[in-house]
């Protein structure tokens, strides 16, 4: 389905790719747990949290534009933090990737309502 009005969870499927995923989720998204190396195919809109985190992304490229919950990108391998949601409601989360990250990392057209967690 392109809407889902409640969450999608697709966590520890082994999954390659989000091709074929919902574009609009209701609340929270949960891809955690797979071996995604891209987020090309995910929702543009998910209305709670989005979870990717424990997968092998090098890039937040193709993923959700908007978050109203938390965001977690944390044990990935990503080096950048470009693609990251425009608006995200909540907190962000993006421990343990390639690079540590700081404030500069953060896209300056994205906006954050919380904090942003970038130790354990």
């Amino acid at each position: 389905p392109q809407t889902v009005e409640g969450s999608f969870y697709c966590y520890s499927n082994k999954l390659t790719s989000l091709e074929g995923s919902p574009q609009t989720v209701g609340w929270s998204f949960d891809c955690s747990d797979n071996q995604l190396t891209s987020l090309e195919g995910s929702p543009q809109t998910v209305g709670g949290s989005f979870l990717c985190y424990n997968n092998k992304l090098t890039s937040l490229e193709g993923g959700p534009q908007i978050v109203r919950g938390d965001f977690y990108c944390d044990n990935n391998k990503l080096t950048s933090l470009e693609g990251l949601s425009k608006e995200i409601g909540r907190d962000v989360w993006c421990y343990n990737n390639a690079k540590q990250f700081t404030e500069t990392d953060i896209p300056s057209d994205t906006i954050i309502g919380g904090k942003i967690k970038f130790k354990p």
